[in-house]
């Protein structure tokens, strides 16, 4: 995997491509969210059946932003990967990857997650290999934007498909590496190796996920647009899904407390660059571009890996969602998009 992404890259602005001035730049953008992106799986499978007509449900849209869990199905979509089979990644083997056993037991949980991640990365690698087989991350036929962190320096990441000629190196890694990449969720599972050009242990560096940092991955996505083609801000069309953003109060107390009482904050605050985001999309390509789908809010604090609770309640916020929204959802099918670039990977 290219680590060395901070001293290359481009020391100069990026040369546009062309794109037609009376063509829309769809983008589907997929926030993060662990085991709630049953939510936008069944959702994107809802859309598959309605308006596929068949065509792959990526063929509708020209670049795909994923982070996290929001990742895991952009590659899976962009490798078009059947809906029905993302889908039951989440609703079957999500319990793999989750075991409902550290939702059950508070105590065990607390304790466990004081030493170490509460939940084995193998699971979620078996499942990723499984589903992505040893495909390259450059094979996606559409273009793709993964935001994921990179450590032990801190340091933005963000995995492209070669769409552009800057973009020179992610194409050549293993899908599911990237995708373990970007969902390599803090506390939950350990992060996602890389040696490449190590020589010593101690020069290792570390993956984890892109929601520290782009928890909705839509303003990357717009500026990767921007910056890769020559379109205008009106001609950018957005779907965006959430997986539920519901940010808990922060008691006075809790505000002037210690480390312990700013744990939860901390982690409440990746959640708070979800609306950030989406505010910052909604003043430069307007409100009215963006199509903002999630769950209710009664489904907004389901744990990042409670499976159990996810899997009896999102389906059907999915399906309530989808008839309330059918008609807008429908714009964004009424055609298919033109093969992306392909720079290196053919």
């Amino acid at each position: 995997m290219f680590t060395d992404r901070r001293s290359n890259s481009t020391t100069t602005k990026r040369k546009r491509q062309a794109w037609p001035k009376d063509k829309p730049f769809k983008i589907l953008s997929l926030d993060g969210g662990g085991i709630r992106g049953i939510f936008g799986a069944c959702l994107l499978n809802k859309m598959q059946q309605n308006y596929g007509a068949g065509e792959h449900l990526s063929r509708y849209f020209d670049l795909i932003a994923g982070t996290s869990t929001g990742g895991i199905i952009a590659i899976g979509l962009g490798l078009q990967i059947p809906t029905e089979k993302i889908e039951m990644l989440y609703m079957l083997g999500g319990k793999k990857i989750f075991p409902p056993f550290w939702t059950r037991f508070k105590i065990a949980r607390f304790l466990k997650s004081l030493f170490m991640s509460l939940h084995n990365h193998k699971e979620l690698e078996s499942a990723l290999k499984k589903n992505f087989e040893d495909k390259l991350f450059g094979e996606s036929k559409a273009r793709l934007v993964i935001p994921s962190f990179l450590g032990p320096k801190a340091e933005i990441a963000v995995f492209k498909t070669d769409h552009h000629p800057d973009i020179k190196h992610d194409w050549k890694t293993e899908a599911w590496k990237i995708a373990r990449s970007t969902s390599a969720a803090p506390t939950f599972l350990q992060a996602m190796e890389s040696n490449e050009g190590v020589q010593r242990k101690r020069d290792k560096k570390y993956f984890l996920d892109g929601g520290v940092w782009a928890n909705n991955p839509i303003m990357s996505a717009i500026v990767d647009a921007m910056s890769s083609y020559d379109i205008e801000l009106e001609q950018i069309k957005v779907l965006s899904i959430g997986t539920g953003n519901s940010a808990p109060s922060v008691s006075k107390r809790g505000l002037r407390g210690g480390l312990v009482t700013w744990k939860k904050i901390i982690s409440t605050a990746m959640f708070l660059t979800t609306d950030n985001a989406l505010g910052q999309a909604g003043l430069l390509i307007g409100p009215e571009n963006i199509l903002r789908l999630e769950p209710d809010k009664v489904n907004s604090d389901i744990e990042l890996d409670d499976w159990y609770r996810a899997r009896m309640s999102l389906p059907n916020d999915a399906d309530r969602t989808f008839t309330e929204n059918a008609d807008s959802i429908a714009g964004f099918f009424s055609e298919t998009v033109a093969s992306r670039e392909a720079h290196y990977c053919n």
